[in-house]
C-alpha cells in the first residue's frame, strides 16, 4: 500500500475511534510510558502539542512539568527543518497554516541535550518503524540527536511490521508503546 492511502485510512480510523476507547488506550499508552525506566530517567523531554486526531500529549507535558523535567516542542523552519524550545509559563505559542501551536520564544535545546522524545506519527510498527505525516521533518531531525526514541500508538496506529515502503534515511525508533 502506498504511503498517501496508508495516511488517509489511518486518520478516517482515529476520527471514527469512540472517544470512551481513544481515552481508556490513551490512559494504557501514558501509563506504560511513565513507568519506564526511559521516563523516569529523562531531565528533557521533546513531544509536540497534539492535534486533534493524535493521542493527547497533554497529560504527558503536565506529568514532566510536574515532575521537573524540561519539556520542549517543535517549531518548523524552512526547508522542513525544525528546532525545539522550552515549554513553560512563559511561552508565546503561534498557531500554524497547519493548525499546530508551535513555540515563538526561548532558547533552542541542542538535539544532542534530549533524554527521550515523544515522536509523533500516523502508523508504527511494533518493529520500530514509523509513517509519519507525509512532510520529512522527523526524518531530518532524529538522526541529530541520541536520545530515546520513542511512539505511543493508538490501536489504529499499530502494525506488527510495516505495510508501507521503509526509507534509507527513515529513522527506527528505539521502543513502540502499543495500547
Amino acid at each position: 500500500m502506498d504511503k498517501a492511502t496508508l495516511r488517509q485510512q489511518t486518520i478516517q480510523a482515529l476520527s471514527q475511534m469512540p472517544a470512551d476507547q481513544r481515552q481508556a488506550a490513551s490512559e494504557r499508552l501514558y501509563q506504560a510510558l511513565w513507568a519506564s525506566p526511559q521516563w523516569r530517567a529523562a531531565q528533557t523531554v521533546a513531544t509536540t502539542l497534539s492535534s486533534a486526531i493524535e493521542l493527547n500529549t497533554q497529560p504527558i507535558i503536565a506529568r514532566a512539568q510536574a515532575e521537573g523535567k524540561t519539556v520542549a516542542v517543535p517549531q518548523t523552519h524552512p526547508h522542513r527543518q525544525m528546532a525545539f524550545r522550552p515549554l513553560t509559563a512563559t511561552t508565546t505559542l503561534m498557531t500554524t497554516k497547519f493548525g499546530l501551536q508551535e513555540p515563538q520564544n526561548g532558547p533552542v535545546i541542542a538535539p544532542a541535550d534530549f533524554d527521550l522524545i515523544v515522536v509523533p506519527g500516523l502508523k508504527f510498527a511494533t518493529t520500530g518503524e514509523r509513517l509519519g505525516f507525509g512532510g520529512g521533518y522527523y526524518d531530518r531531525y532524529l538522526p541529530q540527536t541520541t536520545g530515546y526514541k520513542v511512539a505511543l500508538a493508538l490501536p489504529a496506529q499499530q502494525a506488527s511490521q510495516p505495510s508501507w515502503p521503509v526509507e534509507d534515511f527513515d529513522v527506527v525508533l528505539d521502543a513502540v508503546l502499543n495500547a
